[in-house]
C-alpha cells in the first residue's frame, strides 16, 4: 500500500508560520475520521460491526464477537448473529486482521471477504505555550473492513476466501503413528544386544511362593 499523506492547516491566518510538531510542544485534543460507507456490498442493517482501534483490546473484541457468532449473547431479535463485520485504520489494521484469524478458528466454516480502502483522518493539535497557534492535520490513512459468514457469500466477489479446511501437518500424523505402533513391532527402535524387549505373549505372573527375596 502507498504511504499515508499528511496536510497541515494552522487554525491561525496564514501570515502566522505554524510552529513545530513535538511531543513536547503540542498535544492531541481531538481525532475524526470521515464516516465514509463501507465498501463492502449487500450488507445487512442490523449486521454485528465490530470497529477495531490502535488501543482495543484484542481478548475484549474477540470475547464480545464469538459469544454473538456463536449463540451465547443473541441480539435484539433472540437469534445468534451469522455475520459480523471487522473494520480498522491506520494502526489497527494489524490488529484487525489478527481478530479474524483468531475467530476463524474459534467459529469453523465461516466465508470471508477483505477490503482494503484508504480514510481522511482529522486530528486538532494544540500547544501548551500561551499565543502559540494550533494545528489541524489532514492524513489519509489505509484502512480495511472483513466480512465473516456463516452463510455462503459469492465467489466471485473480490477478496473472496472460502472457509478454512482444518488439516493435520505430515509430522502430527508419523508421530500419531509411531504412538500406537505395538512395542514388538519390528518398525521399533532397536535395542541394545544385553537388553530384550517386553512384548505381551512374553510375560509372566511370578507367584509369591517361588519369587526369591
Amino acid at each position: 500500500m502507498e504511504p499515508q499523506s499528511t496536510s497541515f492547516s494552522p487554525t491561525v491566518p496564514s501570515s502566522s508560520s505554524p510552529p513545530k510538531l513535538g511531543r513536547g510542544n503540542f498535544r492531541r485534543v481531538s481525532r475524526t475520521e470521515d464516516t465514509s460507507p463501507c465498501p463492502i456490498p449487500g450488507l445487512a442493517a442490523d449486521i454485528l460491526h465490530m470497529r477495531v482501534k490502535e488501543g482495543s483490546k484484542i481478548r475484549n473484541l474477540l470475547r464480545f464477537a464469538t459469544a454473538r457468532m456463536q449463540g451465547e449473547g443473541k441480539g435484539s431479535d433472540g437469534v445468534a448473529q451469522r455475520q459480523v463485520v471487522f473494520t480498522g485504520s491506520g494502526r489497527g489494521v494489524t490488529k484487525t486482521i489478527t481478530c479474524v484469524e483468531i475467530l476463524k478458528r474459534k467459529v469453523g466454516g465461516l466465508h470471508q471477504v477483505s477490503k482494503l480502502y484508504y480514510k481522511t483522518v482529522n486530528e486538532v493539535w494544540e500547544s501548551p505555550q500561551h499565543g502559540v497557534p494550533g494545528i489541524t492535520m489532514h492524513r489519509t490513512v489505509p484502512a480495511i473492513s472483513i466480512l465473516l459468514s456463516k452463510d455462503p457469500l459469492d465467489p466471485q466477489e473480490p477478496g473472496y476466501q472460502p472457509p478454512q479446511t482444518l488439516s493435520v501437518p505430515a509430522e502430527d500424523k508419523e508421530r500419531r503413528r509411531s504412538l500406537l505402533r505395538p512395542a514388538c513391532s519390528p518398525t521399533s527402535h532397536h535395542l541394545p544386544g544385553n537388553a530384550k524387549r517386553a512384548c505381551p505373549d512374553d510375560w509372566r505372573i511370578s507367584s509369591p511362593s517361588t519369587s526369591k527375596i
